[in-house]
């Protein structure tokens, strides 16, 4: 079977996507983890002997056909939690609706101790005069009386 140069200029084309692909999800996945070691640094531009262990360790895992999400449970397994450059949070709904609710509950706290009766609302008493005068000869009464004694 004779593939002609454009048959085979397509299948060299093709090897050479398919591993610049591989480098690429290698390097996309490298991006997401930090070196174990002091450096601190992302392990896709880490130089060190414990970033080049960490990419073999990925490497080999990948051609036992682990998925990216098996490759790094078994990573923050072996070095823990910080080898994740974005760990997953925690769930803290709780949290947060008990913060709403202690908030919601000051700010009502609060309105209620400073709020003060409009006194524009409070309407006139009917026969004011009435009690006026009442308060006034009762007034006078005790007066009269605390004298005398």
């Amino acid at each position: 079977m004779n593939a002609g140069p454009l048959g085979i200029k397509i299948i060299i084309l093709f090897i050479l996507v398919s591993r610049i692909i591989s480098v690429y999800a290698e390097e996309d996945m490298t991006s997401h983890l930090i070196c174990p070691c002091e450096c601190a640094m992302v392990i896709s531009t880490c130089d060190c002997s414990t970033a080049v262990q960490v990419k073999k360790e990925i490497n080999s895992m990948k051609d036992a056909g682990f998925s990216e999400n098996q490759i790094f449970s078994a990573l923050q397994a072996e070095y823990g939690k910080e080898i994740l450059a974005h760990p997953e949070k925690d769930s803290s709904i709780t949290l947060w609706a008990g913060g709403i609710l202690f908030v919601i509950t000051f700010v009502f706290l609060g309105y209620i101790a400073i709020k003060k009766p409009d006194l524009r609302i409070i309407h006139d008493i009917p026969d004011k005069q009435k009690y006026e005068q009442q308060f006034e000869e009762e007034y006078q009464k005790f007066v009269s009386e605390v004298e005398e004694k």
